[in-house]
């Protein structure tokens, strides 16, 4: 891709994704998507705690898979997108399976306009925060949302080591060795092209760059207190099963974040 393209996608992240709904929807529903359906989304899960009867709010939920997981545990489930196409597809699946979630095409810095405050016991975000160039917004905003001691349980990508200027050092053998990682500090948009192996149709989506400093300042200033932090990673009965998996036990791909309101 071209660096003009690749501005084009850190202007519009929505159209990126809906371009992407097709793609990523296989990617999902077929397990292709190990990592969240083994590593990162159970440990979100974990962080949310016991959410039966809870009003729940899905951010950033894509095509609905978290958004299902949580609705199977007996949670009220609103999911929004930014995505018009990623929402089509979460729609579809819950027609197809009914459990109850409502879902909405939606700005998720602007929610604080269409519910009323103090509506919604538990935030969630799958792997979507980084995903936006405004992430301190979103949080503000659901802050306004929750009720008194109301939580948000989310997880990302690990500012460590999925930066724009982290790569693997590749063996002879084609493992991958160690993970380099530069110019940790250096914040801000760059462009992940999805082009693993594994992969039949590949992509491009914008990702926005913290450091955890910046995450956790941004935590404190939208008035939540970190309760627990997670960096999950596979078992070693799953790297058997997955060799593929085996880096993730060496360092962390994930980063899990367990807030409750505190001001």
């Amino acid at each position: 891709m071209t660096a003009r393209d690749d501005e084009a996608l850190i202007a519009d992240p929505a159209a990126a994704w809906d371009a992407a709904a097709a793609a990523w929807d296989d990617f999902v529903e077929t397990g292709l998507d190990y990592w969240r359906t083994e590593v990162h989304g159970p440990a979100l899960l974990e962080a949310c705690g016991d959410v039966r009867g809870r009003r729940v709010l899905d951010v950033g939920c894509g095509q609905g898979w978290f958004s299902r997981r949580l609705a199977e545990r007996d949670a009220d489930v609103v999911g929004i997108d930014f995505s018009a196409a990623q929402i089509a597809n979460a729609r579809r699946h819950e027609a197809a399976h009914s459990l109850g979630i409502e879902y909405r095409c939606l700005d998720a810095t602007q929610i604080a306009a269409h519910w009323p405050p103090a509506h919604f016991d538990l935030v969630t975000s799958c792997m979507a925060l980084h995903d936006s160039p405004n992430s301190a917004g979103i949080l503000a905003a659901c802050r306004q949302l929750l009720t008194p001691g109301g939580r948000v349980a989310f997880s990302i990508v690990h500012p460590v080591t999925a930066g724009p200027h982290s790569r693997w050092e590749v063996h002879e053998d084609g493992h991958k060795g160690a993970r380099c990682t530069d110019r940790y500090f250096e914040t801000g948009p760059y462009v992940l092209n999805w082009r693993m192996a594994r992969l039949t149709t590949n992509w491009a989506t914008p990702q926005w760059h913290l450091t955890l400093s910046e995450w956790s300042a941004l935590i404190a200033e939208a008035g939540f207190g970190i309760v627990r932090l997670d960096e999950p990673r596979p078992t070693s009965e799953q790297a058997a099963r997955n060799p593929a998996m085996t880096p993730a036990m060496r360092i962390p791909f994930f980063i899990v974040f367990a807030l409750r309101v505190i001001a």
